[in-house]
């Protein structure tokens, strides 16, 4: 199933360009996220918020019921909320607390082939790859500016094989993309010329 997103970029786009960037811990400039004018918490905040909102989880489990069971062939929404509760108390440690934190580029893969062969602003995507139930459907995206340096600019819970087959998850490509983008017309290409750039910015 394929459809149009062109309705929603003329808002990405004003919300790309209120985007600022900060820190997600005080004094270390490897781990970004991306954070809207107006909005309260980053993208990274507000992903695990959801995560761990039960009233939240029930909704979108809801709503995408027959995902969750054609694709992973799970048939209880309660079984689908604890899992994601503990998947993502799980992927919160490894991309939030020390050792893991600073060993991204274990946690982070290439979101495709294109991106695989990236010299430069990479799209990646990061999960808990040792999930042990089953294939877990949190993903975390950033933008990678160098070794063990990211951006993230949102996540899904993705049930389907494409993030095209869905209208959250091609949002999310779309914000990927724009974030490229909009680094690339800023002259970044390191941690060094990102970390200029939100200088200049505050």
């Amino acid at each position: 199933m394929h459809f149009s997103i062109i309705p929603l970029n003329f808002a990405l786009s004003r919300l790309f360009f209120m985007m600022k960037f900060v820190r997600i811990i005080d004094n270390y400039d490897h781990l970004w996220a991306v954070k809207t004018q107006g909005r309260k918490d980053d993208e990274l905040t507000d992903l695990f918020n959801k995560w761990n909102n039960v009233e939240y989880l029930l909704n979108f489990f809801t709503e995408n019921f027959e995902d969750l069971k054609g694709f992973f062939h799970i048939e209880r929404i309660s079984q689908a909320i604890n899992d994601t509760i503990d998947d993502a108390e799980t992927l919160e440690e490894l991309i939030l607390d020390f050792p893991y934190t600073e060993n991204l580029d274990e946690l982070f893969k290439p979101l495709g082939a294109t991106d695989s062969r990236a010299t430069e602003l990479s799209r990646e995507k990061a999960r808990n790859w040792d999930n042990r139930r089953h294939a877990s459907w949190l993903r975390i995206y950033a933008i990678r500016l160098e070794p063990n340096i990211y951006v993230i600019t949102g996540g899904a819970i993705k049930l389907t094989r494409t993030m095209q087959e869905r209208e959250h998850t091609a949002i999310e490509l779309e914000k990927l993309n724009r974030c490229k983008a909009y680094l690339q017309s800023q002259g970044v290409f390191d941690k060094d010329s990102f970390v200029e750039l939100t200088n200049e910015e505050d």
